[in-house]
């Protein structure tokens, strides 16, 4: 199971370790995360700050509801055996719709900041940028499709090792036969990667137009797939399936250890984030 819920909760905005106690340096994470890009002026960290402790009052008391919703109702599909490959391509979309929504609620407040960036800081963001991309970049070059393989299925094992407890030799085969079959993506990943940086490079060098702005990062924060061919999309949805298929193959063998070991962890989860979302609740009462 663990790369399925791994992916809706990575598309969640959250972490397969998430518990209430890390939640709370949210904040704290996401201005580390900010200072690695960017280094602000005192009032535009100042207005960045503020957007953070609005962003974590939000999310908590609103969003989280949502992700609880939909990782029960995944949950209920897995233990009734109704899950299909189709509920979960269904599925995977809703969670990048829970993600764009997250940006949705910052841009209003984002783009002031973004539109009184120096030429220096735009710099500073793009460089860093370019850097991960070249990293990215690096990482896959050169290797061979059997390399490519090969690091795939580990990936994956050491994802359902997370959720299962371990996996087993016959479920090692099944993450094997379904990395064998999945349509290659690389190439036109890493493209859309590059195009989206050249027209993020591009909405930054005319952010002193708010309209031009908005509608730029609107397209690239809410509505990237936009981005992708034709074929990138389709490829990317019949990988989505055949995960679902492959879901479903996992979850027919599993022992009563690795079931017990992954309702343990997804309820401890769901339970987390209902916690979380009544703390805020009742804090606005």
């Amino acid at each position: 199971m663990k790369k399925g819920v791994m992916l809706l909760v990575c598309l969640l905005g959250l972490s397969a370790c998430s518990t209430k106690f890390s939640y709370h340096f949210l904040d704290w994470a996401i201005g580390w995360e900010q200072e690695d890009y960017v280094t602000l002026d005192k009032s535009q960290q100042k207005a960045f700050d503020a957007l953070i402790e609005k962003f974590v009052i939000w999310h908590q008391s609103k969003e989280l509801a949502h992700y609880v919703v939909q990782l029960t109702e995944v949950e209920g599909l897995i233990k009734t055996n109704t899950l299909t490959p189709v509920l979960w391509a269904d599925h995977v979309n809703i969670a990048k719709r829970h993600w764009f929504r997250l940006f949705e609620f910052a841009l209003p407040e984002l783009l002031p900041i973004i539109m009184s960036l120096s030429d220096e800081q735009v710099k500073q963001i793009l460089t860093k940028l370019r850097e991960e991309e070249q990293e990215l970049v690096k990482e896959f070059a050169g290797k061979t499709p059997e390399q490519l393989q090969k690091d795939a299925d580990e990936n994956l094992q050491t994802q359902f090792d997370d959720w299962l407890g371990s996996v087993t030799a016959e479920q090692k085969v099944l993450i094997h036969q379904y990395n064998q079959q999945r349509l290659s993506t690389l190439d036109m990943w890493l493209e859309y990667r590059h195009e989206w940086l050249r027209q993020f490079e591009v909405a930054l060098g005319q952010r002193a137009d708010k309209a031009l702005l908005t509608e730029r990062l609107t397209l690239l924060m809410t509505q990237p797939d936009e981005l992708k061919s034709e074929q990138h999309k389709v490829f990317l949805r019949k990988n989505t399936e055949a995960f679902g298929t492959l879901l479903l193959a996992m979850n027919a063998s599993l022992s009563e250890q690795q079931s017990k070991h992954f309702y343990k962890k997804l309820g401890g989860l769901i339970q987390d984030l209902k916690e979380l979302n009544q703390e805020a609740i009742e804090k606005e009462a």
